[in-house]
């Protein structure tokens, strides 16, 4: 029994020894990968559609991450090869590989002339890529027409508040000026001041996080609307904290919630400045911003 238990462990140590020294294969334009899980199925065929997620390293430091965005990305295997057009790592090897599976690319960068920001003193970059789901055509069509009928519907709601958000926002900016909501107004380090009408039970808006948002924004001096998504109904889409909208705007998303509603009232130094923004914000303008968090990815 003791030897049979041992000429076992010698034969899993040989096996994984073999696996190991099999090195890394090559996708069809000469792309070096490694596949971690090796799963049985059907690899994608042309036409259809790859649901994804893929993060960049170098070395051990991710520096790019889907999944830690929230974001699941797609693409849709060619139809028909351009023989003008080497195909991207990552389309490459995703044709390698089946649903569920996990691979690891390797992109040479010591004969690329000028190496991407970051990789400057390495020769690797490093593609992590997991494979989620493969989606024929049709799949994708329905998936596609069915989330389109869902944001429709969704922006004509958002229309129809129109006035009732407008009013909303009229009567705190009231009683903003007039000092009765204080005790309520909480206040950041930097100077952004905001009101959390409703908590929101969903996940935390980390850095890097994508979010959708209703938003309507006011100037503090007259009231004026400057901006809002309710007119047309449709959710702003950002990455918080990447300076993608003004520092306040980014600053207040990261106190919030999915599903949470808020005002912020924002400083001209976290806003459009000294100089403002022509021809709707004048300068040293103070913002009043109400904001629905819709989603974050």
């Amino acid at each position: 029994m003791r030897i049979a238990l041992i000429l076992a462990l010698l034969a899993v140590i040989a096996l994984i020894s073999c696996r190991e020294e099999e090195g890394p294969s090559l996708t069809q334009h000469g792309y070096e990968y490694v596949n971690h899980t090796k799963l049985e199925g059907e690899k994608p065929q042309p036409g259809e559609y790859v649901y994804f997620q893929v993060q960049i390293r170098n070395g051990d430091s991710i520096t790019h991450s889907t999944r830690a965005q929230g974001a699941t990305p797609y693409l849709q295997i060619p139809s028909v090869d351009n023989p003008q057009r080497r195909p991207s790592p990552l389309e490459d090897v995703l044709r390698e590989m089946v649903q569920g599976d996990s691979v690891t690319v390797f992109i040479r960068l010591d004969t690329i002339r000028a190496k991407p920001k970051g990789f400057e003193n390495t020769d690797i970059m490093y593609y992590d890529v997991v494979l989620n789901e493969i989606k024929s055509v049709d799949a994708f069509q329905e998936e596609t027409r069915r989330e389109r009928e869902e944001r429709e519907k969704a922006a004509a709601a958002a229309r129809a508040r129109y006035g009732e958000v407008a009013d909303f926002v009229r009567q705190t900016l009231k009683q903003y000026k007039e000092g009765k909501l204080d005790e309520q107004l909480k206040e950041t380090d930097s100077g952004l001041k905001y009101i959390i009408h409703e908590e929101g039970n969903g996940r935390e808006i980390d850095k890097g996080r994508n979010v959708s948002v209703q938003f309507f924004g006011v100037l503090v001096k007259n009231g004026k609307v400057y901006d809002t998504s309710f007119e047309q109904g449709e959710p702003l889409k950002f990455p918080v904290g990447e300076g993608r909208v003004i520092k306040g705007w980014d600053e207040g998303m990261s106190l919030l919630k999915d599903g949470a509603k808020a005002s912020f009232f924002i400083p001209y130094q976290l806003a459009y400045g000294e100089k403002g923004s022509s021809p709707d914000i004048p300068p040293e303008a103070e913002l009043a911003l109400y904001v629905e968090v819709v989603k974050v990815d």
